[in-house]
């Protein structure tokens, strides 16, 4: 039969191309709009659902916005100016800032100014090397005002020295000025209209095309270099709780003033709406917990998100050109990456070596070498993916959210479309087995057979994949079920490479390398290529180290592996020694310092350990399983724990008294887990300890009938065989952003 592999690769690499070719063509159109999704932060967006805990936040559309925290703003307005400019409801905007921008120490500097300013003053404020400063100007009339916005310009100072030469303070980074709507409906009788167009042509100028344009520029150009252009905003009127206004402010401010002012600001800005950030008026809701009990001015929880949005567009650009790890994705330039051109290069060559001279390798017989190229092809192909999809902006990032139902039932979808795919396992004989590397009348495993492990990894691989994808961490009795999933895997690692080695003696220095490449290559690679850590990735971290530690073990005095009670005693000496290494504080500090040096890869050592810590023993527990499953073989006994076989009324009894103690050490492990251990940190650490229990149970029940054991479910069992690349692919393939947010092509809404 001929191989289709080559065949259906190049299927799916143009079909890979056909879909970056649609995206980056719907991402043309919009780009001429809103190339860095400006746009769409300041004028569109939505509230979460509510998580768990209660609470919810506020998403964009089509892109995502962070909170900036007190040392990223300092970061970002480094030595620079903010200035607020309008009446009490940009003053709240102001006082959100002074909280947002100072650190602990200047609280009671904020409360002296509260209560030392009068209503209708100026106040300014620093913290470290962050001036802010408010000018009381309702009517948006004043000279301070004029006089603040003719030294604003669009680009940064370093671009444009030429223009602030002379000035005696530097001009200010983003500039905040309230339309003046609500004094006008309120003191403009019915002029209120005239009053407030009069006000907003004093600022038409300031607010040009122009201007927009130069914004665009200099986030290109100065992206590199982590600097940031000054923008100016000019918020809405704001639409009140017209329910809570006094009565005196609920006769002159009426829905139909408000809407008549701001219809003048969207007529004034038609085509251009990159300085009025609308959305303010889409945030709060109707709950009474969004408003001050005036009803007029929003919660100061409310102002704090409506200056976090300006933050966002202010910040965000210069701080992705800082940090690979940045979550923001709004007004955001997309990093330049030269070694996607290496990558590029290299796709192209070995995709036109294989295709060029494939057959004349293979009729010289130099097949080895096209197996090669095809699948540094592969590799390339999907380090390019992952950039396009992670790297880029051409896909749409939407937050994810915790809905139990809908995880729930696509968890049940999977596992009943993988048992409809229930096949019957190859034959084994029972005899000798035929390997050459195999010790004399070696019966074989009889535990657990290479279809079951594999149908296992991807059972558990199919449900974490769809975990992440719904954000199901959010659940505690979810993310206990995962943990077991974890150590399962690294159960059945432990027990399969153990037994590999106990059964063939084969420690070569080959073996050990081809297992690190393939397990490590594309973890690695990632972490180069999307400016990751290594530890991003830590299930490859994870699974190698406990491979090295179990092949250490078994290679030093190797001879003491035929006598059991030495090889018990070695392992109980290993886990000990390795409980050390995770837990004192420096060796493994030591370690990772030693392979970045070497490397250049960046390792979290408290993630590393956290990770080691919490399945410190169950890949010892598969060493001692295999050990005992090795001993029981050699002897030719009967396969260990290969139970449910036809003959005496005693091991049919055995075999039924085992199940229904593990069936119920299943029920109970769970019942007292999910009852029980209602704090996540509680569960971390008693997990190294109990998760064998299950684990387990399930292979014995995996195990106890003939009927069990001569059928698998096919379609788990092939993703099982590559359970380790899906689950480093995801982390920008099936999510975005370091696999906290879901990816979205743009054909459909992105939540």
């Amino acid at each position: 039969m001929p191989d289709t592999s080559p065949k259906f690769m190049n299927y799916a690499f143009l079909f890979v191309l056909f879909l970056m070719v649609i995206t980056q063509h719907i991402h043309a159109r919009s780009g001429t709009i809103d190339p860095h999704r400006c746009l769409t932060l300041l004028n569109n967006g939505t509230w979460s659902p509510l998580a768990p805990d209660g609470s919810r936040r506020w998403e964009p559309k089509d892109c995502r916005m962070v909170e900036h925290t007190a040392d990223s703003l300092h970061e970002c307005l480094n030595d620079r100016k903010v200035v607020f400019i309008g009446d009490s409801t940009i003053r709240q905007l102001f006082w959100a800032a002074t909280k947002q921008v100072a650190h602990r120490k200047s609280e009671t500097r904020i409360k002296r100014l509260l209560q030392s300013n009068g209503k209708h003053h100026d106040i300014s404020f620093r913290a470290n090397n962050v001036q802010l400063e408010f000018i009381w100007d309702p009517w948006l009339n004043s000279t301070v005002l004029h006089d603040v916005l003719k030294t604003l310009h669009a680009l940064p100072m370093p671009l444009d020295v030429e223009a602030i030469a002379g000035m005696d303070e530097l001009p200010p980074v983003l500039v905040i000025l309230g339309a003046p709507g609500l004094w006008a409906a309120r003191y403009g009788g019915d002029d209120y209209l005239n009053l407030f167009k009069r006000a907003v042509t004093g600022v038409v100028p300031y607010l040009s095309p122009s201007f927009d344009n130069n914004i665009s520029q200099a986030m290109k150009t100065t992206h590199d270099s982590g600097d940031i252009p000054n923008r100016i905003f000019l918020a809405p009127v704001g639409i009140p709780d017209y329910s809570n206004l006094a009565p005196n402010r609920s006769k002159s401010i009426t829905p139909e003033r408000i809407n008549a002012m701001n219809n003048h600001l969207s007529q004034v800005f038609p085509n251009n709406l990159s300085y009025i950030p609308w959305v303010y008026n889409q945030i709060p809701t109707s709950s009474k917990s969004d408003f001050d009990i005036d009803g007029l001015h929003v919660s100061d929880s409310m102002a704090a998100l409506k200056l976090n949005i300006a933050f966002n567009a202010l910040c965000n650009s210069a701080a992705s050109a800082r940090s690979r790890s940045f979550k923001g994705t709004c007004c955001v330039v997309p990093l330049q990456n030269y070694l996607t051109l290496i990558v590029c290069l290299l796709f192209g060559t070995s995709t036109g070596f294989v295709a060029g001279a494939r057959h004349n390798l293979e009729i010289a017989g130099n097949s080895a070498v096209v197996k090669f190229v095809e699948t540094l092809r592969n590799i390339l192909a999907a380090l390019l993916w992952c950039w396009y999809a992670d790297g880029t902006y051409y896909l749409i990032r939407a937050e994810r959210h915790y809905e139990q139902g809908i995880f729930v039932a696509t968890c049940l979808i999977w596992l009943v479309v993988s048992v409809l795919s229930l096949r019957k396992a190859p034959q084994q004989t029972d005899g000798p087995s035929s390997s050459k590397r195999d010790p004399r009348y070696y019966r074989g495993p009889g535990y657990i057979s290479r279809s079951q492990s594999n149908e296992i990894k991807g059972l558990m691989q199919g449900i974490i994949l769809l975990y992440h994808y719904h954000y199901a961490s959010q659940a505690l009795w979810v993310y206990k079920i995962m943990r077991l999933f974890i150590s399962g895997y690294l159960y059945i690692s432990g027990y399969a490479h153990t037994l590999y080695l106990l059964k063939t003696n084969d420690f070569s220095l080959n073996r050990v390398i081809e297992i690190l490449f393939r397990w490590n290559f594309l973890s690695v690679s990632l972490s180069y290529m999307m400016g990751t850590t290594y530890t991003s990735y830590y299930f490859a971290p994870v699974i190698t180290f406990w491979y090295l530690v179990l092949y250490v073990m078994l290679r030093f005095f190797k001879s003491y592996n035929r006598d059991l009670r030495w090889l018990l005693l070695k392992i109980m000496v290993t886990a000990r020694l390795t409980n050390s290494f995770i837990l004192t504080p420096g060796i493994l500090e030591a370690v990772t310092r030693f392979i970045h040096a070497v490397f250049f890869i960046s390792i979290d050592v408290e993630e590393m350990r956290f990770r080691l810590r919490l399945d410190r023993y169950i890949t010892f527990i598969g060493i001692i399983v295999a050990a005992l499953t090795h001993r029981a073989s050699v002897r030719r006994e009967r396969a260990f724990l290969q139970l449910g076989c036809t003959g005496a009324m005693l091991a049919l009894k055995f075999t039924l008294w085992l199940a229904i103690i593990c069936v119920g050490s299943i029920i109970t492990f769970f019942y007292v887990t999910q009852t029980y251990l209602q704090e996540k940190q509680t569960y971390n650490q008693i997990h190294p300890f109990i998760s064998w229990i299950p684990i387990l149970c399930f292979i014995v029940l995996r195990n106890s009938h003939r009927m069990l054991r001569d059928r698998y479910l096919l379609l788990p069992n092939l993703l099982g065989r590559i359970s380790l690349e899906t689950y480093v692919l995801q982390y920008h393939i099936w999510l975005g952003g370091d696999a906290t947010a879901k990816l979205f092509m743009g054909y459909w809404e992105g939540r």
